[in-house]
């Protein structure tokens, strides 16, 4: 081998030559600032409700007869660490939606800019949702104590919630493929986006920690911290569809709507978040994720455009009869 490296020696790439690398390197070359800002709030909110889910941990379920923040008139808003968290991560949905939109203002929208906003959405929309149901559905005692169908019941429900982390995960990658930058091509998903699913899931954890909890209800608490993982599950297939799922703001309010339609939504929103706010959150976030399937049934249940209804030619030949 020797000999042969010596009578045949590897070809030498002359100084001439443009490096290999080169041609396919891509450089870094400026970063829009305020989307960034935005997306990096994002992050942070999501990783303060990871923190709140491990306080709540530490608390094993003792939160709700402390003051989480020191305050008696806030305490109404933030009764345990896992509602903080929630809240945490409503404002981490409106950084996202204020991202997208400084974005499109500053004529700023880069492919930096996307996977940044990816790697913020993965940790505020699918990581912490999941540890939030986690703090809700996690027996209060320690596993060793647990009997075997109740520690085989715990992995189901971990296993439900990785499913919908899992779905979180191929929603987004699967957006950053699709994704076009034309305004146009906005005005609906495919698949529920990951801030809606994040919406209903902590919208249902809200009922449990804000109104369940706090009225003293058992019986209602227990349903729903067992059907929690199963709603996760359905809202990471959700993701993963193809449903179709129209932008609230791109083609909702940027849309014209009647005026009593507009005056009856505007009460009905004002009545529910003086009343009930958690309550009214979490039914409209499930609507909204109710939407795409409920909106697939109906286009299969009605017949095809130009199709007669059944009876309809025997009526129209015994209308002709009448007439003759």
């Amino acid at each position: 081998m020797e000999i042969l490296g010596k009578i045949n020696p590897p070809p030498r790439r002359s100084d001439s030559d443009p490096p290999r690398r080169r041609l396919h390197e891509r450089r870094l070359k400026a970063v829009a600032v305020l989307p960034s800002l935005a997306t990096l709030g994002n992050l942070l909110c999501g990783l303060g409700a990871i923190y709140m889910c491990l306080l709540s941990y530490d608390a094993g379920g003792a939160d709700l007869a402390t003051r989480t923040l020191n305050s008696p008139r806030i305490e109404w808003w933030f009764p345990t660490y896992a509602a903080i968290g929630c809240y945490l991560l409503l404002l981490a949905a409106a950084f996202d939606a204020l991202d997208g939109r400084l974005a499109r203002l500053t004529r700023r929208t880069t492919e930096f800019g996307a996977q940044l906003d990816t790697l913020a959405d993965i940790v505020s929309f699918g990581v912490a949702p999941a540890l939030l149901a986690m703090c809700v559905v996690r027996p209060l005692l320690p596993l060793a104590q647990l009997g075997e169908p109740a520690r085989l019941w715990w992995r189901v429900e971990w296993a439900l919630l990785a499913g919908y982390v899992c779905c979180a995960a191929l929603r987004l990658a699967r957006f950053n493929v699709e994704n076009e930058e034309d305004e146009s091509s906005h005005l609906h998903f495919k698949g529920l986006p990951s801030p809606g699913a994040a919406a209903a899931l902590i919208g249902l954890v809200l009922v449990h920690e804000d109104i369940i909890r706090a009225s003293g209800a058992a019986r209602a608490a227990v349903v729903l911290s067992a059907l929690l993982p199963w709603a996760a599950l359905a809202l990471g297939l959700l993701m993963v569809s193809r449903l179709r799922y129209y932008h609230l703001i791109n083609a909702v309010l940027r849309g014209r709507r009647p005026f009593r339609q507009l005056v009856l939504i505007f009460f009905v929103l004002l009545i529910g978040g003086l009343s009930k706010p958690q309550l009214t959150f979490a039914l409209a976030a499930t609507a909204y994720a109710a939407g795409g399937p409920t909106a697939w049934l109906l286009r299969r249940l009605r017949p095809p455009a130009g199709t007669l209804p059944a009876g309809a030619p025997q009526r129209a030949a015994d209308a002709e009869k009448r007439v003759v």
